[in-house]
This record gives C-alpha cells, structure tokens and sequence, in this order.
C-alpha cells in the first residue's frame, strides 16, 4: 500500500487514501513527474474519486470545486485542494513491481538521502 493524504486548501477536509492503484496504472512519466514535484499532486486524486471505495475522495474534491474554487478567479492558479504521496513507500512499491520506473526517478525525489 502506497499511504497518501489530501486536504482542502481551507484544511476543512482532510483524509487518507491508498493510492496504488494510480501507481499501477499511470504512465512512467506522470510518476517520475509527481516524484520531482515533491510527491504532491491533485492529479492523484482526480483520477481515483470516481472508483468506488473512495467515495470520501470524491467528497473532498467536489466540496473542492464547488466551495472553494469561486476563489480561483482571482488567481487561476491556486489548488483547491492537495494530495502528498509517501515517496518512500512509493519507491519501495515502484521498486517492487515497476522497477523501469523507479530507475528514472532522480535520487532528489526518492526521499532517501
């Protein structure tokens, strides 16, 4: 399991998610991608509020859109909401199961010194 935490930028929402199975089917590039960005990206989520078992994801991302990006007008750039991944667990897994993977991903964003 590759441990993941989202909240909304009022922090009115906050919980924990597995995301692995975005790791199992995103392309090696999105994931070297979240790797160099920290290990944080809305994109996890948005990919996996849909599935069922996360329902409380897809909570978080429409109380998102619907109460928080109005603000978005002054400043199109601003997150509603944030996904941290665990990077050391994401690299023991991509390790383990997607080896190619985990070979592009810069010693700077395996979180290990």
């Amino acid at each position: 399991m590759i441990h993941a935490t989202c909240h909304t930028a009022d922090n009115i929402l906050c919980l924990e998610f597995d995301a692995t199975p975005w790791f199992s089917e995103a392309d090696g590039p999105s994931i070297v991608d979240l790797a160099q960005r920290g290990w944080a990206s809305p994109a996890i989520a948005d990919s996996l509020e849909r599935r069922r078992g996360y329902e409380g994801l897809h909570e978080l991302v429409e109380y998102a859109a619907k109460r928080l990006q109005p603000d978005t007008i002054e400043d199109p750039a601003w997150e509603t909401f944030e996904c941290v991944v665990d990077g050391p667990e994401a690299i023991a897994w991509l390790e383990k199961n997607r080896p190619d993977v985990a070979a592009r991903i810069p010693i700077q964003g395996r979180g290990r010194p």
